[in-house]
C-alpha cells in the first residue's frame, strides 16, 4: 500500500516526507495488512450497518433525494491525550467565558459598558432577547450543551472555527461512528488504548437535571423536535430513545451563538476569567 502525505494542509497521519507520525504508526502497520479488496468491503459494510439503522441525515439544500446515510471513515483520526488534554482545557475555558458573556448581557451588561464588547453589536442582534433581562436561570447557567467547531490551520495548530451555543447536534452520530467502528474495525481497539465515551447520554442528562430549578423532587428531561424532515430527527430520537433529553439551551444563549460575538471572545476570556485564550481562533 502506497501513502501519500497531504502537502497542501497539515497531514494529521503522515510527516511530509512520507514517515508516519509516531502515534500512527500502530494504525498504519495494521491497514497495511490488509488488501484493497478488505478495505473496500470493510467500506460496503459500514454503509450496510448506519444504513439499517437509519443513521441519516438530511441535506435541505439538494432538490431531490435529500436523506443521506451519514457519511463514515473506518479510518480514525487519532488525538493524542497531551493534545487532548490542551482541546479540553481550552474548550472548558471557552465555554466558561461566553456563560459569563451570557449571564452579563442579561444582569448588568458590565462587558459593554466597559466597552470589550461594542454595545450596538450585541443590542442590535435579534438573537438578543430583552424579555430575558434581569431573568436568572438555576444555578446562572445558560449553555449546558456547547459545540465548538475546531480546525487544524498549516502548522498542525488547533483553531477555532465557530462555537454552537444554541442548539448543537452531531453527538448521536459520535457515539454511533464508535460502535460501527469497534465492529467493523476491531483491530484498533487491541492497538490503542481509546477512550470510552459511552458514558456520554448519561452524563449529559445528568447536566440537564441539575439545570432544573432548585428543590425540584422530580425534575422532567424530555425530547422536542420539528419532526422527520428535520435534519438532526436522528439525533433526536437516539437521545430521546437513550435518555430521555431535551438538547436545547435556555433561551438567550443566540446572542453568545452570534458570529460578530465570535471575534470577541479572547477578549471575552481576559475579561471575565483573566486569563490568555488557550485556543487561537480563525481571524475575522
Amino acid at each position: 500500500m502506497k501513502w501519500v502525505a497531504e502537502t497542501r494542509a497539515f497531514d494529521d497521519a503522515f510527516h511530509r516526507e512520507g514517515e508516519p507520525r509516531p502515534h500512527y504508526r500502530p494504525l498504519v502497520s495494521i491497514l497495511e495488512s490488509f488488501t484493497q479488496s478488505e478495505i473496500q468491503r470493510w467500506q460496503r459494510l459500514q454503509t450496510l450497518s448506519l444504513t439499517d439503522q437509519g443513521i441519516t441525515v438530511t441535506v435541505y439544500s439538494e432538490k431531490e433525494g435529500i436523506e443521506r446515510s451519514f457519511p463514515f471513515d473506518f479510518v480514525p483520526r487519532i488525538i493524542p491525550a497531551r493534545e487532548w488534554e490542551r482541546l479540553h482545557a481550552g474548550l472548558l475555558q471557552r465555554v466558561t467565558a461566553l456563560n459569563l458573556f451570557i449571564l452579563d448581557i442579561y444582569q448588568g451588561q458590565k462587558c459593554l459598558k466597559d466597552g470589550v464588547v461594542p454595545a450596538e453589536l450585541v443590542l442590535s442582534r435579534k438573537e438578543y432577547k430583552r424579555e430575558l433581562l434581569d431573568v436568572i436561570p438555576p444555578r446562572r447557567i445558560y449553555t449546558h450543551v456547547v459545540g465548538t467547531d475546531v480546525i487544524r490551520d498549516s502548522c498542525g495548530d488547533y483553531v477555532v472555527l465557530e462555537d454552537n451555543c444554541r442548539c448543537p447536534s452531531g453527538v448521536s452520530y459520535v457515539l454511533e461512528n464508535r460502535n460501527v467502528l469497534s465492529r467493523v474495525f476491531p483491530e484498533f481497539f487491541t492497538a490503542y488504548p481509546v477512550r470510552p465515551i459511552k458514558d456520554y447520554p448519561n452524563l449529559l442528562l445528568d447536566t440537564l437535571l441539575h439545570a432544573a430549578p432548585e428543590r425540584t423532587e422530580k425534575p422532567v428531561v424530555v425530547v422536542l423536535t420539528p419532526g422527520m424532515a428535520n435534519s438532526a430527527h436522528f439525533e433526536h430520537s437516539f437521545l430521546a430513545r437513550e435518555m430521555g433529553v431535551f438538547l436545547a439551551n435556555a433561551p438567550g444563549a443566540g446572542i453568545a451563538d452570534d458570529k460578530a460575538v465570535y471575534a470577541f471572545l479572547p477578549e471575552l476570556i481576559k475579561y471575565y476569567l483573566g486569563e490568555t485564550a488557550l485556543l487561537p481562533q480563525v481571524p475575522t
